[in-house]
């Protein structure tokens, strides 16, 4: 799996945000336009010399992460290899004034709650490490413990309050319960009144990995997972009882809110 490189492309906004505040608007912004006229009115030809992208998908790994997928043989060799340079690299390749970072599949969440917590906490220390070492090219989408619900409540308000994140990443589905699921109502509610922007990251669902034996588990399970979290986001009624979220999908899914 290679780093994704905007995964929703940006039009020319100049030079890399200065600061929190400024890419939080620019989201905001984000999450009112429809994809179908965004990609028809600003997907760029070719990529000029000045960064101009921001770029919603594009991963980091801290050293605790690496361990936990290398010793699991989950086979993510670019996130065991990640650096701050090769991410710096790719987005100055690719014309990428700002990625806004996140920790990918299986997130932080291993079995253990308090093992868990550690290790959210640790990609979001890092994480605010490349934001203040490398000014406006780097923004975050907080790490949480989920399932474990206290783990994430307390995550949120220290990667918001503190950190200064600029939103947060889920997983779409975990232990086989999806966002719309009255478990994840108490993250729902405080993400809702603050207003929060949510991304989004698929994961191999546990209950259909084997389904097609001879095909690898991303290369359908990832896109469905993500349809089974829209869904269930729809028809659980979390869209409807909490609007003030608004929600990035990854891998195409370039419509914000549901």
């Amino acid at each position: 799996m290679k780093t994704k490189i905007y995964d929703h492309p940006m039009g020319d906004y100049g030079t890399p945000f200065s600061s929190g505040v400024a890419r939080r608007e620019f989201l905001a912004r984000l999450a009112e336009l429809s994809a179908a006229a965004f990609l028809q009115a600003q997907m760029p030809g070719e990529v000029p010399g000045r960064p101009y992208r921001i770029d919603t998908h594009h991963h980091f790994s801290a050293p605790g992460f690496i361990a936990a997928i290398a010793s699991r043989n989950t086979n993510q060799k670019p996130l065991e290899q990640w650096t701050p340079s090769k991410s710096i690299e790719d987005m100055d390749r690719s014309g990428v004034a700002t990625a806004m970072i996140s920790t990918s599949e299986p997130s932080v969440w291993f079995g253990d709650n308090e093992q868990a917590r550690k290790l959210a906490r640790e990609c979001n220390e890092l994480g605010a490490r490349l934001m203040a070492d490398h000014p406006g090219r780097f923004g975050m989408f907080s790490t949480v413990p989920l399932p474990d619900v206290d783990g994430c409540l307390r995550e949120i308000e220290y990667t918001q309050d503190t950190l200064k994140a600029d939103g947060m990443c889920m997983m779409t589905s975990y232990q086989g319960k999806y966002p719309g699921d009255p478990a994840f109502a108490p993250v729902m509610s405080e993400l809702n009144r603050r207003k929060a922007i949510v991304f989004f990251h698929p994961v191999k669902a546990e209950c259909c990995k084997d389904l097609q034996p001879e095909l690898a588990p991303a290369l359908i399970e990832l896109g469905t997972d993500t349809t089974r979290a829209i869904a269930s986001l729809i028809f659980d009624g979390t869209a409807s009882q909490y609007p003030d979220i608004r929600f990035i999908f990854s891998h195409g899914g370039e419509r914000c809110r549901t």
